[in-house]
Formats: C-alpha cells, sequence, structure tokens
C-alpha cells in the first residue's frame, strides 16, 4: 500500500500576490567532485555554498527552486567538501563578463524553465527523460559507514552514495535514475573505505575479472534491489521501517547536517539538510518503528555541533554527550527545532496550509483540492527533474479534481485567489 509523504511547503498563502516566482529547474551535467550545490543571486549570495543538488544518474545533478520571475538572476555552480566555486571564463557568453566575480547569467521570464550546463562550460546539456526511484538494499557488511558506488555517478563520487541503517543489519539508499537503462554498481564499507569482494563467475556480476561489478537492468516502473554483502543472495527488509522528517531552524552558518545513533556516529559530520524555506532545513531518514534514537544538528565549513544543555527536556539529561532524543512510533514522523533550543519551529517556518483556507487529499490515486472560502484558479505537477508533467485551469469553483496515478516525486503548484503556492511532494511504497 502506498503512503504520501509531504516533505514541504513554500510561500503561504499570505504571501504578497504581486511577488510573483515560477519554478526553475538547475541541471549541471560532470561536476567534478561531490556534493554538488547551485548558489545564486536570488538568494542574496547569503547561503553559501548553495542549494545542494540531487544526482539524477548519469553524471547529471538536479535541484528545482521557486525564485522570483522577469528578473535576470547570476549564479554559479559549487562542488566538493571545500566548497569549491566552478571557474568560469568571462570572455564566455553566458556569463556576467566581471571578470573579479564571474558568475553564469539567465533571464526568467514568467514560465517555468529548466537551465542545463556542462560544469566549467557554456555548453548547454539534456537530462535524460524517464526517472525512476531506485531503493538500494544490503544486508549485514562487515564494518560501516556503508555506501552504494555505481555508474550513474560516472564512478565519479567515491565511495558512493551515503546508505542509512534501516534496522536489523539492513542499510537503504534510494536514488532517483534515468528508466530503462543498465548500470553496474557496488557496495563499499569502512572508514578506510573498502570495495566488497565479487567473483566474476556470479551471475548477478558483470563477468569482467579486473572490475567486477554487480549489474541491474532498470526498466520503466520504480524498483528495489537488494542483496547480502558481498554476495549474489537476495535478502528482504521488514515492513517496520518508518520515515523520519527531522527539520531544524535557524542554523548559525552552513551547510547543515542531522547526525545520529542511527549511523553508529560513523559518518561525521551527518546527513546533509535541504533548505525548505523560511531559513528551515530538512533530512528524511529511514528508521525502525517503536525505535529510540539519539541525534544533533551540525553546521558550518568547519563543521560545528549545535551546543545543548542536558538539563533540557528533548536531551537525554547526559552531561558528557548531549543528544537530542527521537522516540519512533508506528507511523511516519516530522519533528523541528530551532537550532542549538528546545523550541519547536515557529508556525510561520513550517508554512502549512491552513484547513480554514483549503482541504486536500493527495495519494497514488490523484489529488483532490477543495477550498472553503478560496476560488482554486489552477494546478501544475513538475516531475523530479522539473518536466512538466500535468497543468489545468479553471475557474469560478472552490474544488479541483486531478484523476492521475502518482508513483514518485512531484512538485505540485496550485493558484488560489491569484496567490502561488508550491507544494514538494514524495510517494512511497
Amino acid at each position: 500500500m502506498k503512503k504520501l509523504l509531504l516533505l514541504l511547503f513554500i510561500l503561504s498563502f499570505g504571501a504578497n500576490v504581486n511577488a510573483q516566482t515560477n519554478l526553475v529547474t538547475f541541471q549541471v551535467h560532470n561536476p567534478d567532485s561531490t556534493p554538488v550545490f547551485v548558489f545564486g543571486s536570488w538568494s542574496g549570495w547569503s547561503n553559501w555554498p548553495g542549494d545542494p543538488m540531487a544526482n539524477v544518474g548519469n553524471g547529471y545533478y538536479s535541484v528545482t527552486l521557486n525564485i522570483p520571475n522577469n528578473t535576470t538572476h547570476e549564479f554559479l555552480f559549487v562542488n566538493g567538501v571545500g566548497p569549491t566555486k566552478e571557474a568560469l571564463d568571462p570572455a564566455w557568453p553566458c556569463t556576467n563578463g566581471n571578470g573579479q566575480y564571474t558568475n553564469r547569467v539567465f533571464t526568467l521570464g514568467t514560465n517555468d524553465t529548466t537551465v542545463c550546463a556542462d560544469w566549467q562550460s557554456c555548453n548547454t546539456c539534456a537530462v535524460p527523460t524517464g526517472t525512476v526511484a531506485v531503493t538500494y538494499q544490503v544486508h549485514n557488511p562487515d564494518s560501516t559507514p556503508v555506501y552504494v558506488f555505481g555508474s550513474w555517478s560516472g564512478w565519479g563520487n567515491w565511495p558512493g552514495d551515503l546508505m542509512l541503517p534501516v534496522g536489523n543489519g539492513y542499510y537503504a539508499k534510494t536514488l532517483f535514475l534515468p528508466s530503462s537503462t543498465s548500470y553496474e554498481y557496488l557496495f563499499v564499507n569502512g572508514v578506510g573505505p573498502s570495495k566488497e569482494i565479487l567473483d566474476p563467475a556470479w551471475t548477478c556480476t558483470n563477468g569482467n575479472g579486473q572490475y567486477t561489478n554487480r549489474v541491474l537492468n532498470l526498466a520503466a516502473t520504480d524498483t528495489t534491489v537488494c542483496n547480502d554483502w558481498q554476495s549474489c543472495n537476495t535478502c528482504f527488509v521488514s515492513s517496520n521501517i518508518r520515515n523520519a522528517t527531522i527539520r531544524v531552524e535557524s542554523p548559525d552558518s552552513l551547510p547543515v547536517y542531522v547526525f545520529g545513533n542511527w549511523n553508529n556516529w560513523s559518518n561525521w559530520p551527518g546527513l546533509q539538510m535541504t533548505s525548505i524555506g523560511n531559513n528551515v532545513y530538512e533530512a528524511t531518514i529511514q528508521l525502525n518503528s517503536n525505535g529510540a534514537y539519539e541525534y544533533l544538528f551540525v553546521n558550518g565549513v568547519g563543521p560545528t555541533k549545535e551546543g545543548l544543555n542536558p538539563a533540557w527536556p528533548c536531551t537525554n539529561g547526559n552531561g558528557q554527550y548531549t543528544n537530542r532524543t527521537l522516540s519512533m512510533g508506528a507511523n511516519d514522523t516530522t519533528v523541528c527545532a530551532i537550532w542549538a533550543t528546545c523550541n519547536h519551529c515557529t508556525t510561520s517556518s513550517l508554512n502549512t496550509i491552513s484547513e480554514k483556507q483549503i482541504r486536500y487529499v493527495i495519494n497514488q490515486n490523484g489529488i483532490q483540492f477543495l477550498g472553503n472560502d478560496y476560488v482554486v484558479n489552477r494546478i501544475e505537477m513538475y516531475d523530479i527533474v522539473g518536466r512538466s508533467i500535468y497543468k489545468q485551469e479553471q475557474s469560478g469553483s472552490n474544488k479541483f479534481n486531478v484523476d492521475l496515478k502518482l508513483n514518485q516525486t512531484y512538485f505540485i503548484r496550485i493558484d488560489i485567489d491569484g496567490v502561488t503556492s508550491t507544494i514538494k511532494a514524495i510517494i512511497t511504497e
């Protein structure tokens, strides 16, 4: 049975009607290290190193942002742990021509758009169509942390994408990759780190004695692959896994991470969190239901842990290792706190849709919106790499129904009485 996890809401309904924005999908091909960011003037250059970009396969990274339209923006791509800006030549036609601060330039009109370029080049690019969710799982690796490393990144992000523990010796990571494509991959673990040892005679491998990798022939639907470590044996993750969405408001520097005992404290500084607007950052982790966990937030290039008081009720009370606590129930959960406090996030930061304004149901069978005292004028839907998959307009009605089969990540834009709001949603098994 599929369930919906609403990850974020941006642009409250009380926003200035005159402040018009559009969705812009930024894509970059073949950066020379990871993680990857896009950094631009729409933030006032205030969120260094920028907005994190997601690996969407074949050397492409992508992120969709909501930024002011009818405006010329400057930006550039950033990558690496350092991190480092891409080097651009001010003589190139895609730049501002400024020899001191050389940035890319684009003008956003009144339509949603996609901007894609090769790293450190004015060459344009195009992400392959048809993206599906692939969940990689491995059972009983012999050390931690654990990664999945594959051809979708051009083998360029060693040791690979970090996998999260989901209990009982299982680790999992979901990636969005172009469908109907063949990939090679293997699992990696340890502080070293070290690749798993595979036998080229095994049926799950490429048969290459020098570079022995696992093989996945991806179809056009979401899929899950699960293997025992260093084996072709398939495995199964129990159904007691739940999604924990963890948010922090007003960290004092960037980037921002969540660091917890679900990974045995082995992946310092933790899982990088994504900006969801209004100075709130978010990460979603798969954890065992009815489990007890400890964690804290980390930020800065340094990086530095937040300072917590063991006397605070949201902590473990340990004066030496003071951490936040999280008790998972039987359902998906969301927690949000202000940096270095036990205070919950402010209502304005979470920006949830008021039930006095609109009621909504979103699931795998479609979408229903009902405005109590408002007219729902338009709905638009985009997939994870910014492709438009649905648009519809109406007038004079407070009801809006969309009959679609939904099975992945979407950006859903709705216009209510002339004010646009954007929902990012993931539908998962």
